[in-house]
């Protein structure tokens, strides 16, 4: 017992683990949200979402409380445990080694040390004034809270406010104005696909859509990943205009394609899987009134806290339970629920909707029937020996079998096979909504990948064709004619121009390039219809295997008149012949018959790129 006041008040219990446990949780977490906020000023790309104000805290005090609990059960057990010393230890431990976490090029066994040190001085010293402890988490603990309640209600409603705040401000839009869906199918490479040639049935449901439109069967990204690559489609810019990087996000220096249709009235909104490079704090979201990136689910809070993110990713316990998919994944399903939620409620307006999947990104972990339909399906259940060997450290990048990279290509095919069941889907709900025969479509991805061509894996560290060689189909009934199919290279650069031009917004439009209407509305000699080189770019990549051509450098590529040049960041060059060697085999820079070629390639990527 002790006196306060004259009145007498009784030491806190073992029960009191569990509200200890709590505060320490909450007031680890509120630190981290503000380190957080702090560091996100100069690292904006920082993979957080918009809600990690009060995920974080509500993460951490869930795993908190569940070690208190833990604590005070063990204590009913054996009663010569102090549960509240215990507690003290342990949640300190936990809160400074996750705050340390914070500390960069920290490593986390260092992390770990200097936790444990602090808190055991932590420990000593609440141990001698217990009572007076006792008072200030009692009286501190509903503050926690209720900041935690203020977070978790205001963030999202000022999110609210603010999108019915920016549908208020749209103008009248233009009377039977055509609807526009931009769909990405982010790491799709067209040579997988049935729809070109592949021979496994990868697509046949967008062999039968591409009957009602127009395909490009030699589309080309401005970049083999993804920020900068949607950044180009949205304004029309190459890669070098944009401030868009691996550390930087898209700034307002250009207009977007989502600003330009808002201003003419249309309902804009963007659903995207790929959260790190395609999420609002990337500048894509620039434009629309509404932008669905990080979900509110279990898996992304797991994901908010780096503690329990760091414990969720950990290599050996991926390894050890047989599953390597993201926490906070949202599969085309998700996404087309999404999209048709906000269509039910949006009104009568006409939209653009923006949907980026992210199913065939590693590691390729399809759903069920489709995890089998090209192979076996994986040895060790949804380990990806992919994912590990590109971002364990621990493996040294020793070159993956044969074996292992088919595993690989089974499951991404089975992850398109998927993905075309479930465009399916979406657009026969467009249909039923009697929203299809007013709609531009525009199906195309923002890069491709790679499977040991040229001893590359992945995407992002090469220009060889099956990292840039998208699919892109267009379709408006009564606009677009079907059937149609141009072999002529195309940049998807010029998609914004398009787009306004096929919904008749082209005398004011911002952006650059020309519209892709003009191969299907002339007929010209194929090989005259390029009329400017398709430029396409890379930076410097860290961390990857000295082989890999972006480990050497910034890298950049050219088509044109039939030629591939390749200009690495060594200075080596490469010249492919694009017609006849789509998969870039024979280089024929040595050639003496070709000096003339590379020289022209020279001059034509110093009048498009400035040193």
């Amino acid at each position: 017992m002790r006196r306060s006041n004259g009145v007498e008040q009784r030491s806190p219990g073992p029960a009191f683990s569990v509200p200890l446990a709590a505060w320490w949780g909450l007031s680890a977490g509120l630190v981290e949200v503000a380190i957080s906020a702090a560091r996100r000023v100069n690292t904006p790309l920082m993979d957080l979402g918009r809600d990690y104000a009060w995920m974080i805290p509500l993460a951490l005090s869930g795993v908190f409380l569940l070690l208190g609990l833990f604590v005070f059960l063990t204590s009913q057990l054996w009663s010569r445990i102090d549960s509240r010393v215990v507690t003290i230890f342990l949640c300190s431990s936990l809160a400074f080694l996750d705050l340390l976490m914070l500390v960069p090029r920290l490593h986390h066994l260092a992390a770990l040390t200097l936790a444990l040190g602090i808190a055991s001085q932590i420990t000593r010293y609440v141990a001698r004034h217990m009572e007076s402890f006792h008072v200030l988490v009692r009286r501190t603990l509903r503050l926690l809270i209720g900041v935690l309640v203020v977070l978790a209600v205001g963030v999202p409603t000022a999110r609210i406010l603010s999108e019915r705040g920016a549908r208020a401000a749209i103008p009248p839009a233009r009377a039977k104005a055509p609807n526009v869906l931009l769909i990405t199918l982010d790491t799709v490479r067209a040579p997988s696909m049935s729809l070109f040639g592949y021979a496994r049935r990868t697509t046949p449901y967008l062999e039968g859509f591409a009957k009602t439109g127009v395909v490009f069967d030699r589309a080309l990204s401005t970049s083999p990943w993804t920020l900068p690559s949607h950044a180009s489609m949205f304004t029309g810019r190459w890669y070098h205009e944009l401030s868009a990087d691996y550390a930087v996000p898209l700034d307002a220096t250009y207009p977007t394609l989502a600003e330009y249709l808002t201003a003419r009235g249309y309902a804009t909104a963007g659903f995207v899987a790929n959260l790190g490079y395609c999420g609002a704090q990337t500048g894509l979201a620039r434009g629309f009134a509404h932008y669905e990136d990080y979900p509110v689910s279990w898996g992304q809070l797991v994901s908010s806290s780096i503690l329990t993110r760091t414990i969720a990713n950990n290599f050996r316990l991926r390894r050890l339970i047989g599953n390597d998919e993201h926490l906070n994944r949202k599969t085309a399903d998700h996404l087309n629920n999404d999209v048709l939620q906000w269509l039910d409620r949006t009104g009568r307006r006409p939209f653009f909707i923006f949907v980026n999947y992210f199913d065939a990104h590693d590691p390729y972990l399809p759903s069920a029937p489709f995890d089998t339909k090209f192979g076996p399906g994986r040895p060790n259940g949804r380990h990806s020996p992919l994912h590990h060997w590109l971002f364990n450290p621990a493996l040294g990048h020793r070159e993956l079998d044969d074996a292992t990279i088919q595993h690989e290509r089974d499951a991404y095919d089975g992850a398109l096979a998927y993905l075309d069941d479930r465009l399916g889907a979406l657009f026969g709900a467009l249909k039923e909504r009697g929203l299809w025969d007013n709609t531009l479509v525009v199906i195309t991805s923002d890069h491709g990948e790679e499977f040991g061509e040229h001893r590359v894996l992945e995407h992002g560290y090469s220009l060889y064709l099956p990292s840039i060689h998208v699919p892109l189909i267009v379709s408006l009934p009564g606009r677009v004619p079907t059937g149609k199919r141009i072999q002529t290279p195309i940049s998807l650069r010029d998609l914004a121009s398009t787009i306004v031009d096929l919904l008749d917004f082209t005398r004011d439009a911002p952006f650059p390039g020309r519209s892709l209407a003009r191969y299907w509305e002339t007929s010209p000699v194929p090989s005259r219809m390029q009329e400017e080189p398709l430029l396409a770019e890379l930076t410097h990549v860290t961390g990857q295997p000295d082989w890999f051509p972006a480990s050497k450098g910034d890298m950049k590529s050219l088509v044109f008149q039939g030629m591939r040049y390749i200009k690495n960041g060594d200075g080596a060059e490469e010249l492919y012949d694009y017609s006849k060697d789509p998969w870039e085999v024979n280089n024929l820079a040595a050639s003496a018959g070709h000096s003339e070629t590379l020289a022209q390639f020279r001059v034509l990527l110093a009048k498009m790129v400035p040193h």
